[in-house]
């Protein structure tokens, strides 16, 4: 039997449960520093009267297994160091997004929410969703294949004609518009005024004529995206996540016309099959933590 502490480390809060004889605690969360990244996991193991042989971190950067290099923290977590620091038998590393692919086989059916039916004849999947900034992982051959897509820099002037900012020298990569810093970007780029993700989100919901022509082209410039995705890798499936997509579920069926938007229509028959879901669960790190435990020798 596997005992052990479970982590979804993020840009500002760090979230944790513990998996001990086989039952799954309360998910807490709470902001950290990167300093007190180890004393608190030290903390948190005194804590408990158990025995607790691993544990399992998932964090925003490329994962090589041995080590990640957080892309929005200043700390490099290293499996060998917690091991030794920790007193512990064994720990797991995985990027955010790998952590959300694992995640589907522990979630329960009403974590989903479908918004295009489709019927894939194939198990590929893309999984993405805008935070602080752009996840992307695979699913290919039932595969998780994590990447860094969202630090790419090529398709950035395209994507800035959606706004007609073309000019614009402040977004260098995919996530500097698709995430939630970039939809505030955008904003003050186009308006000259100041306004948090959420509040802009909020606005356009409620048909602010501002606000809104952020983020429905947001979600057109998200959507070209996905479109190059689904052709590259012959994806069948989109999940999308993360709190902006949640946050945007009332806008997602009207955007569904963007999907393929710009495709030959030779290709028109990808849009019958794609499958669009939308991704409930707020804490998917910490089950896709779980997930590769229990899968774990």
């Amino acid at each position: 039997m596997k005992n052990a502490l479970l982590i979804d480390l993020g840009g500002t809060n760090i979230r944790h449960a513990f998996f001990l004889e086989n039952t799954l605690s309360n998910i807490s969360k709470k902001k950290i520093s990167d300093e007190d990244f180890i004393p608190y996991l030290s903390e948190l193991l005194k804590e408990k009267k158990e025995d607790i042989d691993y544990l399992v971190v998932a964090a925003a950067g490329p994962n090589n297994k041995k080590s990640i290099k957080l892309t929005n923290r200043k700390l490099i977590i290293e499996a060998a160091e917690l091991e030794t620091r920790l007193n512990l038998k064994k720990c797991l590393l995985l990027n955010d997004w790998e952590a959300v692919a694992h995640a589907l086989n522990q979630l329960h059916p009403k974590s989903f929410l479908t918004i295009k039916e489709g019927s894939p004849s194939n198990k590929n999947t893309l999984l993405i969703g805008p935070g602080t900034g752009l996840g992307v992982t695979l699913i290919i051959d039932d595969q998780v294949i994590p990447t860094e897509y969202g630090n790419v820099l090529s398709p950035t002037a395209r994507m800035l004609d959606n706004f007609k900012l073309n000019g614009s020298k402040k977004f260098s990569s995919l996530e500097s518009i698709l995430s939630g810093p970039g939809i505030e970007m955008l904003y003050e780029e186009k308006f000259q005024k100041k306004l948090s993700s959420e509040e802009i989100i909020k606005l356009a919901l409620h048909g602010n004529e501002d606000e809104f022509y952020i983020i429905d082209n947001f979600l057109k410039t998200f959507f070209m995206i996905v479109d190059d995705l689904v052709l590259a890798f012959s994806i069948e499936k989109i999940i999308l996540g993360g709190s902006i997509m949640n946050s945007l579920e009332p806008m997602l069926a009207s955007a569904q016309k963007y999907l393929i938007s710009e495709v030959n229509p030779k290709y028109s028959q990808l849009i019958d099959k794609l499958q669009a879901i939308l991704l409930l669960e707020d804490e998917p790190g910490i089950f896709g933590c779980l997930d590769l435990l229990k899968n774990t020798d």
